[in-house]
């Protein structure tokens, strides 16, 4: 789930203590209404690196300013991002709270782009309160919006939370019919990572289901995909977990399969051990001694 950022935001390269510190300012001089986008600025980058405590009161603060300035717009960011940093720390029946009043305000004032998102973030909001059908209800709600806006990644992203959802109900036919949904929709973007992680699921139903030819032939592509979106370490578990399986399948499909492994093993950047590391700390004592130590 992602924060909504500003036209006006730039979060690259920015000390998230120096806004607070200029939104702080902007606020005692009487400039809420900057002071507020610092705020949220602030949130973003903070949830950016996961550090929701933080974004959660840069988020708090922010909408107490954009109430105070009647910018509901604004209140309807606050409120989202609100949302979303209560997701990230489990506080689900706040974080349902936070949503469903940005949705209602997004809608307001015809903000379709921010319905669709305080839709998908009020989902999950419910589903991690164990209501998985009105969960459900609002995945396909904020599905149709994204559709609606052309919104592919939006739509790929609802179906994979369906289907975890749904895996996690070991409801493998539905998952894996969700999942595969989101491969199509990323195969279209041509989304390496997307179709990556499609496949590495879709290779965990098969795996479950004990279907060790289709896992292998699952992970195998989820590694091709993650190698060519340079998503080393995630490639390596996956083609590692598909050569772990070539003596549990047909001898066909494992010839087959052989060569894109070590094509892909090939394509992978050396591991460079603990050993190794300490090798290169070791700068040995003509280093000191040219130091001084």
């Amino acid at each position: 789930m992602w924060a909504r950022v500003s036209e006006h935001e730039d979060i690259d390269m920015v000390d998230p203590a120096d806004l607070l510190e200029q939104a702080v300012a902007a606020r005692d001089s009487g400039n809420l209404e900057e002071a507020a986008r610092l705020f949220n600025t602030a949130g973003n980058i903070y949830m950016s690196v996961a550090e929701y405590g933080d974004a959660l009161e840069a988020f708090t603060r922010s909408l107490e300013l954009f109430r105070q300035t009647d910018d509901e717009e604004g209140v309807g960011d606050a409120l989202y991002n609100l949302g979303v940093a209560q997701i990230n720390l489990e506080q689900w029946a706040d974080a349902a709270k936070s949503c469903e009043e940005a949705a209602k305000i997004f809608s307001k004032v015809s903000n379709d782009a921010g319905s669709a998102d305080a839709l998908y973030a009020l989902a999950l909001a419910h589903l991690g309160l164990g209501q998985f059908e009105e969960a459900m209800k609002l995945f396909k709600k904020a599905q149709r919006a994204y559709k609606a806006l052309g919104n592919n990644q939006g739509v790929a992203a609802i179906l994979m939370d369906i289907g975890n959802a749904y895996a996690e109900r070991e409801d493998w036919v539905n998952a894996e019919k969700a999942f595969k949904k989101a491969l199509k929709v990323y195969q279209e973007l041509d989304d390496p990572a997307g179709i990556g992680d499609a496949y590495s699921l879709l290779g965990d139903i098969a795996e479950v289901n004990n279907n060790q030819r289709k896992a292998a032939e699952y992970f195998v592509e989820a590694a091709e995909n993650y190698l060519r979106a340079e998503l080393t370490d995630v490639a390596r578990e996956a083609v590692e977990r598909a050569e772990g399986k070539l003596w549990d399948i047909p001898k066909a499909t494992r010839r087959r399969l052989r060569k894109r492994i070590d094509d892909i093993i090939d394509g992978l950047p050396e591991e460079i051990t603990e050993e190794e590391d300490d090798e290169d700390l070791d700068f040995g004592d003509d280093f000191l001694s040219d130091a001084g130590l």
